[in-house]
């Protein structure tokens, strides 16, 4: 059976902020291209002076923007493993640092923005992360041994704080090896459209959506989890 992980819109909002059009004139196949480039970059690598100047957000919007992103995919992780750290909360920081391994091996390429009729439109082929059906058998293994560890008495000593740290500190060190190692799927291209109003444009959440969605595969087995 297959488990998702699932993207929720909580950061959209931020994608579809009017950006101007103050170039009279401009290469608009250009200008498109570079914007949704920009969106791209901002996001899963934190690059901020594209999107600052095409925005006008400021350095602390734009670094905020990015590390909401990157604590969005350590809470995902954290919740589909069933990993705790209730009682180790520092341990969030690894999976953050993970999130932004993971977001840092992001292949893509944008197109020129190309006109049909009376829209223009960006091809993004996004190359899909495969990280976690890569990873899965590892991660199986790792549980049944850690589970076998727990039925011999292996961590009875352990207080909780302990027992949460050493196991999420595995599966941190499996993830981070297979994004390091990074494989991915076939490419898709996803084609968004670029919405002008005035003297404005954006991208609808929905085509945000879409090119976030296809950054890292989502269909992966059903992870084993830790017993009690």
């Amino acid at each position: 059976m297959a488990r998702f992980l699932k993207k929720l819109t909580i950061f959209t909002l931020c994608f579809s902020m009017l950006f101007s059009l103050t170039a009279c004139g401009a290469d608009m196949e250009k200008v498109y291209q570079s914007y949704i480039k920009s969106l791209i970059a901002i996001n899963y690598m934190g690059s901020t002076e594209d999107y600052i100047k095409a925005s006008g957000a400021s350095q602390e919007e734009a670094d905020n923007l990015y590390q909401a992103n990157l604590e969005y995919l350590a809470d995902n992780i954290i919740t589909y493993y069933g990993i705790t750290i209730t009682d180790a909360p520092e341990l969030k920081q690894d999976y953050i640092e993970l999130a932004k391994l993971i977001y840092s091996k992001c292949n893509y390429t944008v197109s020129k923005a190309r006109k049909d009729g009376s829209v223009y439109l960006v091809d993004v082929t996004i190359y899909p992360m495969d990280l976690f059906a890569q990873t899965a058998p590892e991660v199986a293994t790792y549980v049944e041994t850690f589970n076998q560890g727990v039925k011999d008495g292996l961590y009875d000593d352990y207080t909780l704080t302990q027992y949460e740290t050493e196991f999420s500190k595995g599966m941190v060190e499996i993830l981070t090896n297979g994004a390091i190692n990074m494989t991915y799927c076939e490419p898709v291209t996803i084609t968004v459209e670029i919405i002008e109003d005035d003297n404005n444009y954006y991208i609808s959440d929905r085509d945000f959506l879409r090119i976030d969605a296809a950054m890292i595969a989502a269909s992966i087995p059903e992870p084993a989890t830790t017993e009690e």
